[in-house]
């Protein structure tokens, strides 16, 4: 199978517009995350779309990822904040999305503030307004939560 025709397939068919686009999607997602290969989660967060017309299959774009850091949150995580930047302008909501289940998770909550004082100030900024943003929609829900991760950076 070739990786990079497989992120194509489902990068170009992200819209999720016709029962076909559906298809190709899922079909390529299936064999993406079956490699169970964790180096392509930066990819994988680029096909997230706010327009996507499918939430319910986009959603298994997240489980996808979050089984691909799964044995190692560490470097998995990294691979989704590194994105982030690149992402966030088109696909803000699935972004705040994969960061209410990093909130949501004590484990993983920790190793991501680990995580997110490695990158670049800039990269780094955009999320700490991401988590913020967060924290103030919801600050019963995540307001102890983000500040965890905020204080570990």
């Amino acid at each position: 199978m070739d990786v990079k025709s497989e992120l194509n397939k489902i990068y170009t068919n992200r819209l999720l517009q016709s029962q076909e686009e559906i298809d190709v999607f899922e079909e390529a997602l299936g064999n993406l995350i079956g490699l169970e290969d964790k180096s392509v989660i930066t990819e994988l967060c680029m096909v997230f779309d706010d327009d996507t017309e499918q939430y319910e299959i986009m959603f298994g774009l997240v489980h996808g990822i979050e089984n691909l850091y799964k044995e190692n949150m560490e470097e998995g995580l990294y691979l989704i904040a590194i994105a982030v930047p690149s992402v966030i302008d088109r696909a803000r909501e699935w972004m705040e999305v994969l960061h209410y289940r990093i909130l949501n998770h004590e484990q993983v909550r920790r190793i991501y503030g680990s995580v997110l004082s490695k990158l670049d100030d800039n990269s780094k900024e955009i999320i700490i307004n991401l988590l913020r943003d967060i924290k103030s929609e919801d600050p019963d829900m995540f307001s102890n939560s983000v500040d965890e991760v905020l204080k570990a950076i």
